[in-house]
């Protein structure tokens, strides 16, 4: 077939529909002995006849039956591929490659993928849940488009361009024997005190540093008891007694027998959803950007 340019293929798709030389050279400008030129050409390039030509009619032959279809797709392909040279450039075509933290789906990003989806329906989302160090690391290495991780008020940079998309606080997630143990008032100072259930540092460390940060403000050494990776299951070892955990308010959604959720002290560092990615954003993660709500 990539030896049959466009012209040629748009001659033969309307030889087979008209079935005549005189009103298929009407139809496309040309002079008639051009159009059967052109044919005889293609005939000679397929090795196989395509149309059956008498003084009384003209038809499609096996071969040229055979071929109609195909062709009649790839030149519709080939027709379309400016096009679409044009939505890609534009960021309206393609393919976006989108990291978050789990957190992040609790929140309003689900409606904001739903969102961007219907407003580019070219664009294929592919979404990949990965802690901030592993993102950093696969939109370094050009395996991600964008990415949406958790960072304290005031964090620093992380080294990628990045705006603030939602900001909300902490809540303090206790299980429900600490709760009956403390009463519903407890003191700073004694419920600062509990054994704590933490990320690794290493995952988010300006998060993880910031909770700290406030227990030292207090006058409190921290030991965590049990560490986890994912916040869903900080919230599974907080229903086992292990003990409490700091989470985005948008978790209060993680509903599960065991735990219950207050609001963090007053003073308690503030949780934010940034968007990450690579200078110069690709067009499409550019449209991206432009959709989201941004908070500067």
């Amino acid at each position: 077939m990539e030896s049959i340019d466009p012209q040629t293929a748009r001659l033969f798709l309307v030889l087979a529909e008209e079935l005549h030389f005189g009103r298929a050279a009407e139809r496309l400008g040309w002079r008639q002995p051009q159009v059967s030129k052109t044919l005889q050409a293609l005939e000679a390039r397929c090795g196989v006849a395509l149309l059956e030509r008498s003084s009384r009619r003209v038809r499609l032959t096996a071969a040229g039956q055979a071929l109609r279809e195909p062709l009649a797709d790839w030149l519709r392909q080939a027709e379309a591929l400016p096009q679409l040279a044009r939505a890609a450039a534009s960021g309206l075509q393609g393919r976006l490659r989108v990291g978050l933290v789990s957190p992040a789906g609790f929140g309003p990003l689900p409606q904001w993928l739903r969102s961007f989806r219907d407003a580019h329906p070219g664009v294929e989302l592919v979404l990949r849940e990965a802690t901030l160090d592993l993102q950093l690391q696969a939109l370094q290495a050009g395996q991600m488009d964008v990415g949406l991780v958790l960072q304290p008020a005031g964090a620093p940079p992380l080294g990628l361009a990045h705006q603030r998309v939602a900001s909300e606080p902490f809540v303090l997630a206790l299980p429900s024997a600490m709760r009956e143990r403390l009463g519903e008032r407890p003191a700073l100072a004694e419920l600062l005190a509990q054994p704590l259930v933490l990320f690794p540092r290493e995952i988010a460390p300006a998060l993880h540093d910031a909770v700290l940060d406030f227990y030292r403000a207090q006058g409190v050494q921290v030991q965590p008891v049990q560490r986890a990776v994912q916040m869903a299951t900080l919230i599974h070892l907080v229903s086992a007694d292990f003990g409490l955990a700091w989470v985005p308010a948008s978790l209060q959604a993680l509903q599960r027998d065991g735990v219950v959720y207050r609001p963090a002290p007053r003073g308690a560092p503030t949780c934010e959803t940034w968007l990450i990615w690579q200078e110069p954003a690709a067009p499409v993660v550019q449209r991206f950007i432009d959709h989201l709500p941004l908070r500067r």
